[in-house]
């Protein structure tokens, strides 16, 4: 297998891998994936403050 590969693709695919797993525990960690559901509930609320009641 590595002999279709070369160093350079390697280590950069490697890399990306790191990237994203430490994007992924960063944000596990932090809160962001807690509540996926509530951020679309709080996008849709404020949409409804904005329109106003007579928007239609």
């Amino acid at each position: 297998m590595l002999e279709f590969l070369t160093l350079g693709e390697l280590v950069v695919a490697i890399l990306m891998g790191l990237a994203a797993l430490c994007a992924f525990v960063w944000g596990a960690l932090s809160g962001a994936l807690s509540d996926v559901e509530g951020a679309k509930h709080q996008v849709l609320r404020a949409e409804s403050e904005h329109d106003g009641p007579d928007a239609r």
